[in-house]
This record gives C-alpha cells, structure tokens and sequence, in this order.
C-alpha cells in the first residue's frame, strides 16, 4: 500500500513545511542520557510500589498533602509536572504512573527518561488531535531538538530563521525566587551569577540523529514556498533572497473592511419597520398553524440541518502532503478489497455446509431456522 515499515514510536509532523521526525533516540541524544533504566506505565492502583511512594515521599501517611512533603520532594515534584509532564491545565493532582516517578526520583532510582517523555508527547499529540488540548509541550526540548538537528540552519538559507518569523519566546526559569515562593526558603538574594533569560544556541553535535529526511535543496525549497503561501500567519522579513523568485512568498494581511466583506461578515443590517396595519392583515390572513408538541421540530428545519450537514461534509477534505494516491495503487487496493469481500462470501458458505452437516448428523436438518441460529 505504499506505508513504510514499522520499526519503532515516531512522532511525524511538519516545520515551516519541512517534513521531521522525533524519535525516543533523538531525545535521548537531545537529553544527553541514555534511553534505558526504569519505566512503568498504566500500573494498577494496587501496584507494591505505590506502598514505597507512601513511605517515602508521604512520610507514612496517605492523608498528607502533596503542599505539606518536603521540600526537595515538592521540588522534584515541580519539575516533574513543568518540565517532563506538561498538560496546560486540568488537575494538579498526579496520577498513579506520575506518582510513581515522582518516587523513582525521591528514591534516586534513575528512570527511562527519553522514553517517559515521548510518551507523554504521544499523548499530547492525542490530546490535540481530539481538541481538548492546544499546547505543545517540552518548548525547550523541540528548540533544542531543531538545533541539534540543523533545522534552524536549514531554515536559516532561506531566511526564515529570524525571531520575528518564528516568534521566538523564552520561558520561565526556576531560581532562587522560585523557591521563595515556594516558600523552600525564607530569602532570596539575587547574585550576577544567577541563570537569566538567554536565546544563545548549544553547540552543535556531530553524531545527532538525523530528523529531517529530505535533504534535497530544491525540493526543500518548493515545500517552504507552498507552506507560506498556504498560511496566513506567517510574519517574513522584508529580505526573502533565499527562496526561488517563481514562487511569491509574500503573504496577504488582514482584508481591508468593505461592504462584500461586512456582508460575507453577517453584519446585519436594519430593515424598514412595518405598518401595525399591514402586519395584522398578514396575520389574519394566514392560515391558522398547528402548534408544535415539545420536542417537536418541522419539516423546513429538518431540511435546512440536512442541507448544512451536506455541506459541512462536502467542505472537509481530508487529504495527506506526504502521500499521494497513485492510480496503481487505486487498482491495487480495489482488487485487495473485493478478494477480501469474496474471501468473506466464501467463509460464510463454508460455514453454513459445514453447519448444515452437523444438523443432518444430530438429525436436526428440519429444524426452525431461528433455534437453528440459537443452537449456533
């Protein structure tokens, strides 16, 4: 069917219309550990080792709150939900699998971090698909993982590497004031020495494992072109050398007001008020209406839902960039199908011989067809 083969976990998604892919090894070189040591996941609530988070961070007491352990298990804590575990909201209680490393760490027990973290991207990339949640977690860690991985610098020979084309942010940084709040420690005084805010670029590795496949200059170029023009909120610099001149890249902003746009827009507009007159006339004159029972609804609605679901389908166009459907492969998959669609007729013939047989032999080929299926 034209599918690669699987071999392992990978999560496949597009920058500026650059096709990557991350794996477990790519993080854990990303990292700078090593992918293996302990990983448990979807554990039973009975689990042994939930005794043991008990004992150690919960002091032997099921009822302490998780505000009232420790400090440096609140810490480790707090890392585990803002730097492994990100959700973007929802509950701060952990689950049972957090729980767990939670304990791992508090019991300086090394976990399987590369793999705890893709699957939690897994996860977030679930979560998006089924819109409940719009955030992309681990911000530094994708950075980090385009650097390593010379997207950056691909993106760069293009000129679509700046600040102001990526909307580069920093994010917060866990220091000493952190830990105030926390209320860790009493005081905090801030020192040069501290760790600030920096968009300074790691070096680079030599033994990075490659995330972008494609490495042909045209093509990558073709790819960025038809992402660019394709959106709308794509802020360019005022130089754009690096793309090829036959494919513009300069996106429209925001439509100028006009009377099509207001109209496009649903601004309603005021309509003339009718004569007290005229309106009861109308009124009487028309033909008395059955009033609608509760929950009732008339024919023109039912209508009109039908006609909007037709074109809400009709509007959906579920299409893959990176697969395209040849005629080969139509042909192939059409005669897959109907062999399948003829292997399940004859499956169910064979079935139903092989049924009719049995019957004969316990003497009850006469029997009613519905005891006949009761006995199947």
């Amino acid at each position: 069917m034209g599918l690669e083969p699987f071999r392992q976990t990978e999560i496949r998604s597009a920058v500026m219309g650059i096709p990557i892919t991350i794996t477990e090894e790519v993080i854990a070189k990303a990292c700078r550990v090593a992918s293996s040591r302990r990983f448990l996941w979807n554990v039973y609530r009975n689990h042994p080792l939930l005794d043991s988070f008990k004992g150690t961070v919960l002091k032997g007491n099921s009822s302490t709150k998780l505000v009232d352990i420790d400090g440096h298990h609140r810490m480790l804590l707090k890392f585990m939900t803002e730097c492994f575990f990100q959700k973007g909201g929802g509950s701060d209680q952990p689950s049972v699998d957090h729980k767990l490393v939670l304990y791992f760490l508090a019991a300086y027990d090394k976990i399987n971090l590369p793999k705890y973290i893709m699957h939690h991207l897994c996860w977030a990339v679930k979560e998006g698909i089924r819109g409940k949640r719009k955030q992309i977690p681990c911000g530094r860690l994708l950075s980090e993982i385009f650097t390593q991985g010379k997207l950056l610098e691909t993106l760069s020979r293009y000129e679509l590497a700046s600040d102001k084309t990526l909307r580069t942010t920093t994010g917060k940084i866990i220091n000493g004031k952190t830990l105030q709040n926390m209320k860790i420690i009493k005081k905090f005084s801030p020192n040069e020495k501290d760790l600030k805010e920096s968009a300074v670029q790691s070096a680079l590795m030599n033994d990075f494992p490659p995330i972008i496949k494609e490495r042909n200059p045209e093509v990558l170029a073709k790819l960025i072109a038809a992402f660019v023009k394709e959106s709308e909120d794509i802020i360019l610099d005022d130089e754009t050398s690096g793309i090829p001149d036959d494919t513009p890249l300069r996106v429209r902003g925001k439509r100028a007001k006009s009377v099509e746009g207001s109209e496009a827009a649903g601004v309603q507009t005021k309509k003339a008020k009718k004569d007290k007159s005229e309106a009861s006339d109308n009124i009487s004159a028309s033909a008395p209406k059955r009033k609608r029972r509760k929950g009732e609804s008339s024919l023109s609605e039912d209508v009109e839902v039908e006609r909007t679901k037709k074109k809400q389908s009709a509007a959906k166009q579920y299409e893959s960039p990176m697969f395209v459907m040849t005629p080969a492969m139509t042909k192939m998959a059409q005669e897959y199908t109907d062999k399948m669609i003829a292997d399940k007729k004859q499956q169910k013939i064979d079935y139903l011989a092989a049924r009719d047989a049995k019957l004969k032999e316990l003497g009850l080929d006469k029997c009613d067809e519905y005891y006949v299926q009761k006995l199947a």
